[in-house]
C-alpha cells in the first residue's frame, strides 16, 4: 500500500511542479503584478514590464491564456487592439504576488537583496 502512496505522491509533485513552471517564471510574476489592476494592451504591458523583451512577453502571454490565468479580448471599436486581463483563476495568484513583492522589498531593504 505504502508504494501506491508513494507513486501517487511522486505523481502529485510532478504536476505541482510543472504548474509552478508556469506561474513561478519571473516573467508571470510581472505579468500578474502588471494587469493587478486592470487589463491592458501589448504594447502597454511591453511598456510597463521593465527588460522583457516582445518575443518573450507574447509567448508567457500564450502560456499564461492556455494556463487560463490571462484572458485575451479583442476590443470591438478595433480589430488591432486586443486586451490582455486575469481571469478570475488568475486573480488567485494575486496574494502570492503580493507576498512575493513583500519579501522581495524587505531583502532590498535589509541590504541582503542579490
Amino acid at each position: 500500500m505504502d508504494g501506491i502512496m508513494d507513486q501517487a505522491e511522486d505523481l502529485q509533485t510532478a504536476r505541482c511542479m510543472q504548474i509552478l513552471s508556469v506561474i513561478g517564471d519571473l516573467w508571470t510574476l510581472a505579468i500578474v503584478m502588471t494587469l493587478q489592476e486592470s487589463g491592458m494592451r501589448f504594447n502597454e504591458l511591453q511598456r510597463a514590464i521593465p527588460k522583457v523583451n516582445a518575443v518573450t512577453l507574447t509567448n508567457r502571454l500564450r502560456k499564461l491564456e492556455d494556463a487560463g490565468i490571462v484572458s485575451r479580448v479583442a476590443e470591438t471599436r478595433s480589430k488591432q487592439s486586443t486586451v490582455y486581463d486575469l481571469t478570475p483563476f488568475g486573480r488567485k495568484l494575486l496574494p502570492i504576488v503580493d507576498a512575493v513583492r513583500t519579501v522581495a522589498l524587505d531583502l532590498e531593504r535589509s541590504g541582503l537583496a542579490p
